[in-house]
């Protein structure tokens, strides 16, 4: 008797220890949380842009805020205008995004690449009709300074109207789109 309850409580530690083990490894996983902006989840490293900016890099942030939460990556040129308005260079930061600074604050990021998307999947490329559908009525459209076959598509954050998403088209396809603080977001010509 006294050899089988010993085997039941060896048994029962050696469970206990595999499931403890096996919770461990989920805590590892999920301690990962949202590892990017935006929700996304597992292992990819390709940040996703949101209206307050993309990966840990957020509108708003002091330059010094902003240059820590991307480890240093932050780069401020010795003749960068940084009390005005200024793109900096995220050193080692996804290709086709580039840093708008106004006022000492990121106040936005600004895309050109197919690579990357929004939280809600938007990305260069996609058709303007499937960016309408996808921000419903959240979506506001506006004639294109510059080009006759395109249009803006701003979409304001419903739980902070200070921040937007600006979609810009042409012929009917997403070319480039920038998030960030309004009014900073919607300059066309950025910091000209």
């Amino acid at each position: 008797m006294i050899a089988r309850r010993a085997g039941v409580a060896a048994l029962s530690l050696v469970v206990a220890i595999a499931c403890g083990r096996g919770e461990q490894r989920d805590a590892q996983v999920d301690s990962t949380g949202p590892a990017l902006a935006g929700g996304s989840t597992g292992a990819s490293t390709t940040p996703v842009v949101t209206t307050h900016g993309i990966g840990p890099l957020r509108a708003g942030m002091t330059i010094a805020e902003a240059s820590a939460a991307l480890g240093g990556a932050l780069v401020v040129s010795p003749d960068a205008d940084t009390l005005g308005c200024d793109y900096l260079e995220w050193r080692g930061g996804p290709p086709g995004v580039e840093v708008m600074v106004e006022g000492g604050r990121i106040a936005r990021v600004d895309v050109d690449s197919a690579g990357i998307r929004t939280a809600d999947g938007v990305g260069l490329g996609d058709a303007e009709a499937d960016v309408l559908r996808r921000y419903g009525a959240r979506a506001r459209v506006s004639v294109h300074k510059y080009d006759d076959e395109g249009h803006y598509v701003t979409v304001v954050d419903p739980k902070d109207t200070t921040f937007a998403l600006v979609f810009e088209t042409s012929a009917g396809r997403v070319t480039r789109y920038r998030a960030g603080r309004r009014p900073a977001v919607e300059y066309v010509e950025g910091c000209s």
